[in-house]
């Protein structure tokens, strides 16, 4: 809150502090130069209808060539004169009687005061000033050409807007008398001759300098301002359609002035282009006011009906779709009255916005007040100005600032940075706000991380429990799943064995060793993988099952080729052998059989088949052997286990196929396990740790 304070005070000291300048310069200025007179007025005034392809004439001849228009002995200064009714290119002649101006002791054309040197210092002596050389002029000094600008002809029309100074040469005053002559030529239909100055040169050269920097530099440099300004603002206009009426307008209005002041300080147009150059200023000056009117109504979000929007554009549109159409008159009533109640429409939207300012109270909108205001005083003056609807006296001696009031210069470009000094504001608003937004999301934004971060964090603890206790659930089930299918089928042999037969302590006590030693590798943390080639595997868990098992009533076989040997990766070989294992544990516990045979071969297809077949009950008599846990066999120490589903699913797991089925003779059970032979060299422990459960299943020995 006191940082919105501080602002607010600021930009009420840099306002009054404006307001104060400004005052200040006027106060300053009220009186710049004393040692100049304005010449009151002239004589023989001559004004002719050229005729095509006549040529520029000198103070020389007595009448200018081409038909008469206007003859007066005598006129006063500022010179106008409205010749509407007259078309073509008009010539104007004036003489001047500079002695009476000369003699006045303001003005040094002889000797300075105090100069004990009289006439013969070498001081440069008076000069004239010419206020505006508007359509080009020619200087004459006793017949003596001493300035100028180009002049129109019946090819191309010259319009200079600026100030031309001539210094009076003392070698070109006579005693008897001074004869200063003014040729100029206009295509328009007022005839305009600007105050004419003449006093001491060093005021002179200011005043001439203040002149153009007011009439023409700064009216170029405002025109290049803002077409560069206007640009931007149609810019940020595109980039934000959406809360940028406001930039619409201003862009739109910067851009118009531009051009229409480009059009009205155009120096040199062709005769053939002037019409269709006057038609353009008539619609760009339509356009400039229709436009800052409807800014005004956007910046107070008060847009003008459908019914205002047309009365408007109709009127700003009114001169160039008529002026084609009209005669010379009806082109003089456009002229003088169209400008005028065009800018009615502009007052009420300045109206309305001083209603505003009193009900909001903004700087901002009362900046705008003023320049709207301001430039609707400086448009009046200019077209005042240029018609000479209403003449402005000026004092004869001295020259200030007020008597830019009465030259026929454009004062409208100075209103126009006060226009971008309010867009600036208005983007500077916009601006503020977009950061206190950003600010203000940020803000959220990073509240809104911080408890996603908290939530993501006690999901990540409460996956990370999830996952450990399915770790656990899967470690626990492969511990009782080897349990079952390892440790359990070993036993229930080694009891199998007690219980049928006599056995020696030696190999009961083996039988149990190699029970724990499973057991140590089950609970065991590191991984104990094979290393032996799986005929060496299978033929040793044979010969122990024969030498345990086999008797009289009951036959182990076995039938182990010996072809090509191989050595299956990772833990194949242990999941292999516990598929074996407990189908033969199954085989002892529910069969009944005489006879049991386990065969291994590997195909063409490099498919390793394991079978296990008996030659027990009948199908009916096994139908118990279900998947689930519980099945009652011989003897109830013997029940529990996985089932046939378990074996299904460890071999899945391997990517192998079990398959258990009935015959006419027992029960056959096969395993099915695709091998993919991926080299001919003879592994090591880290050749077979690092090879790819996904490129092989075995790697052969030989």
């Amino acid at each position: 809150m006191n940082s919105v304070r501080r602002r607010g005070s600021l930009k009420a000291v840099c306002f009054w502090l404006t307001v104060f300048v400004l005052l200040l310069l006027v106060a300053a200025t009220s009186s710049l130069a004393t040692r100049v007179h304005r010449i009151e007025g002239g004589q023989d005034l001559q004004i002719v209808q050229a005729p095509a392809g006549a040529r520029d004439v000198g103070p020389e001849l007595s009448r200018l060539p081409g038909r008469p228009v206007v003859e007066q002995a005598r006129v006063a200064l500022p010179y106008f004169r409205d010749l509407g009714q007259v078309g073509g290119l008009k010539r104007i002649r004036l003489r001047v009687d500079l002695d009476r101006y000369l003699a006045r002791p303001a003005i040094c054309c002889g000797a300075r005061e105090g100069d004990p040197a009289g006439g013969a210092s070498r001081s440069p002596g008076a000069s004239l000033l010419i206020s505006q050389a508007l359509d080009g002029m020619d200087v004459y000094l006793n017949d003596v050409w001493i300035a100028g600008l180009p002049k129109s002809n019946d090819q191309v029309r010259y319009k200079w807007y600026r100030p031309l100074q001539a210094p009076l040469a003392r070698r070109l005053l006579k005693p008897e008398g001074n004869v200063l002559t003014l040729e100029l030529t206009t295509w328009d239909p007022q005839v305009q001759i600007a105050p004419v100055y003449v006093g001491d040169i060093d005021t002179i050269s200011y005043i001439y300098e203040l002149t153009y920097l007011v009439g023409s530099s700064l009216a170029s440099a405002s025109n290049v301002f803002c077409l560069l300004a206007g640009m931007f603002m149609l810019g940020a206009w595109l980039a934000s359609r959406k809360d940028g009426a406001v930039f619409l307008h201003a862009g739109a209005t910067t851009v118009l002035w531009s051009l229409l002041f480009w059009l009205i300080l155009l120096q040199r147009v062709p005769s053939s282009l002037i019409e269709l150059r006057l038609w353009a200023q008539y619609a760009c000056t339509g356009g400039v006011v229709g436009v800052l009117t409807m800014f005004i109504f956007a910046f107070m979000d008060q847009p003008l009906g459908r019914r205002g929007r047309v009365v408007l554009i109709g009127a700003a549109s009114f001169a160039a779709l008529t002026y084609p159409w009209l005669g010379l008159r009806g082109r003089e009533w456009l002229d003088a009255y169209w400008l005028p109640v065009l800018l009615l429409f502009h007052l009420y939207a300045c109206s309305r916005l001083a209603l505003h300012v009193a009900r909001t109270r903004s700087r901002m909108a009362m900046s705008l007040l003023f320049q709207s205001v301001l430039a609707q005083v400086f448009a009046l003056r200019d077209h005042n100005a240029a018609l000479q609807l209403v003449r402005v006296q000026v004092p004869d001696a001295g020259w200030s600032l007020t008597h830019l009031l009465a030259t026929p210069l454009f004062l409208s470009h100075l209103s126009v940075p006060l226009l971008l000094f309010v867009v600036a504001q208005i983007l500077l608003t916009k601006f503020q706000a977009n950061v206190k937004r950003i600010r203000d999301n940020n803000v959220v934004l990073t509240e809104t991380l911080r408890q996603r971060e908290r939530e993501l964090l006690v999901s990540y603890h409460r996956q990370r429990d999830m996952e450990n206790e399915a770790a656990a659930q899967a470690e626990r089930d492969r511990i009782y799943r080897d349990l079952h299918d390892g440790i359990g089928s070993k036993l229930v042999t080694t009891l199998f064995s007690v219980r049928d037969r006599d056995i020696d302590h030696a190999r009961l006590e083996d039988r149990l060793l190699e029970a724990l030693h499973d057991l140590r590798e089950i609970i065991s943390v590191t991984d104990v993988r094979e290393q032996r080639s799986l005929h060496d595997v299978l033929f040793t868990y044979c010969s122990r099952l024969d030498e345990a098992l086999s008797r009289a009533e009951f036959q182990v076989e076995y039938d182990i080729p010996e072809g090509p040997e191989f050595v299956l990766l990772d833990d194949l070989a242990k999941q292999v052998m516990r598929i074996v294992e407990e189908s033969v544990a199954n085989t002892i516990k529910y069969a009944r059989a005489s006879r049991l045979s386990i065969r291994m071969g590997v195909g063409a297809d490099e498919v390793l088949t394991l079978c296990i077949e008996d030659d027990g009950r009948p199908r009916e008599a096994v139908a118990t052997i279900a998947p689930s846990s519980t099945t009652a066999g011989e003897g109830g120490s013997l029940g529990g286990g996985s089932g046939l589903a378990g074996l299904r699913r460890r071999a899945g797991r391997i990517g192998g196929d079990f398959h258990f089925e009935h015959t006419a003779q027992g029960a056959r059970t096969c395993l099915r396990l695709p091998l993919i032979l991926v080299g001919h060299a003879i592994p090591t422990n880290e050749s077979v740790a690092d090879c790819s459960r996904e490129n092989a299943h075995a790697l052969p020995l030989s």
